[in-house]
């Protein structure tokens, strides 16, 4: 799977207890969530491939901590499991190109704003 910036996308992870130094956090269940990404790039530092992602809703075990139509961020380890490809955008295929092209980025970069993508991506 090739998760670009404008694709639709609906991914299941899993919930653990708040982490407190020291003590293990315990894994309580799972949310599912669903959103468009907006930005997408790598962590040079730490070799994490990381998305950001337009929230249309979550369900499942603290689901109410995931605010819809918030920006969250998501290292695609997280992402590539458990996720459904819901839509690409029109010109997915030159978006997979670019990104195979791309050279090493140090930060997640947004070319949501190149791509004539609106702030909502309303379907």
């Amino acid at each position: 799977m090739n998760l670009t910036v404008g694709c639709k996308v609906e991914w299941t992870e899993s919930v653990y207890t708040p982490y407190t130094e020291g003590e293990k956090s315990d894994f309580i269940g799972e949310r599912t969530v669903t959103g468009r990404i907006t930005a997408e790039g790598y962590a040079k530092k730490t070799n994490y491939h990381l998305f950001t992602i337009h929230v249309y809703g979550a369900e499942g075990v603290n689901a109410h901590e995931i605010e819809m139509n918030s920006k969250i961020v998501r290292r695609g380890v997280v992402l590539y499991p458990k996720c459904r490809l819901l839509s690409t955008p029109d010109n997915y295929d030159e978006l997979v190109k670019e990104k195979a092209e791309r050279k090493e980025n140090s930060s997640p970069v947004c070319y949501a704003h190149q791509k004539n993508f609106r702030e909502g991506f309303e379907d």
